[in-house]
């Protein structure tokens, strides 16, 4: 990586700073190096919070060594027994941006995304949140945004893999012109490439540390539209996310259940809640199995 940034970076810098990228790593790949290779490029990127986030002794090392070559990077420790939700919460206390991205380290930035996701945010209702398209390596779209509404099925849907309604359509004149797709009003984005300023993520509270690790970009996106604010999803701003390891599916179930604790209304929604982690579980190891992924038990 290049120990000094570029002049573009640099001329950025003097001014206030814009954007600080949030990269919670934790038992880190050779992915980590490529995010932070695009996060660096990225002219609007002004700064990186890297929470080391349980990585071995030779990564954690690394990390530091990095963070002594530049001025732009700040390495942030977090204790194992920290939630990601919670160490997420402590690298964006570290931030200096005016907006923070929270970046999946599996995700690989395309230049000029950034950019674009803070114009989308430009008019929006605050609190605002805009999430980017992500795709895996062979360019086709993954998960990265749910239309239609977002309640306590959302959680079965998300845990079944099962689409949404399409968050964009692109008309045949728009098509025909080459325009990209504008800006759509969503129910949530996810986690892995979303971007918020600052302020707005502060007066929400941040992310709900009681989710171990998923679902609570859900439970922030449902919060921002419950404050009166928007949530975007930007497909002109992209990012490309390498496969991760196999699921936690324990992990998983845990946080979809308190999505649907605390999204349960009526006597139905909150009968199921009660059920909801044993329920979620089975349906988790259904997906596992039918998917041909063996469960990681840690």
């Amino acid at each position: 990586m290049d120990k000094f940034p570029s002049r573009e970076r640099s001329a950025a810098a003097a001014l206030e700073p814009r954007v600080t990228a949030v990269v919670v790593t934790r038992n880190a790949d050779r992915a980590l190096d490529l995010c932070l290779r695009s996060a660096f490029a990225e002219p609007w990127i002004d700064d990186v919070v890297i929470v080391d986030h349980g990585n071995n002794s030779e990564v954690s090392s690394n990390l530091r060594a990095l963070q002594l070559d530049r001025r732009d990077v700040k390495v942030v420790p977090a204790p194992l027994e920290l939630s990601h939700a919670a160490a997420a919460n402590l690298g964006a206390t570290k931030a200096r941006g005016r907006w923070l991205l929270f970046l999946d380290p599996h995700v690989v930035v395309q230049r000029g995304a950034v950019a674009r996701m803070a114009a989308a945010g430009g008019d929006a209702r605050t609190p605002w949140i805009v999430g980017g398209r992500l795709t895996d390596t062979d360019g086709r779209d993954k998960p990265a945004a749910r239309a239609g509404s977002l309640n306590i099925w959302s959680a079965v849907a998300v845990a079944m893999d099962m689409p949404g309604p399409r968050p964009f359509k692109v008309s045949k004149r728009r098509r025909r012109r080459g325009d990209a797709p504008e800006p759509a009003q969503v129910a949530a984005v996810s986690g892995a490439f979303m971007l918020v300023p600052r302020t707005d993520f502060e007066t929400l509270g941040g992310f709900d540390e009681a989710f171990a690790t998923h679902a609570a970009d859900l439970d922030l996106c449902r919060r921002a539209v419950d404050a009166g604010g928007s949530v975007l999803f930007q497909p002109a701003a992209s990012g490309v996310q390498f496969q991760q390891r196999g699921r936690n599916a324990r992990r998983e179930a845990q946080g979809l259940a308190r999505f649907a604790m605390k999204n349960a209304k009526t006597p139905i929604e909150r009968g199921f809640a009660f059920i909801a982690g044993p329920a979620l579980a089975f349906l988790l190891a259904v997906r596992d199995l039918v998917g041909g992924r063996p469960p990681i038990r840690r």
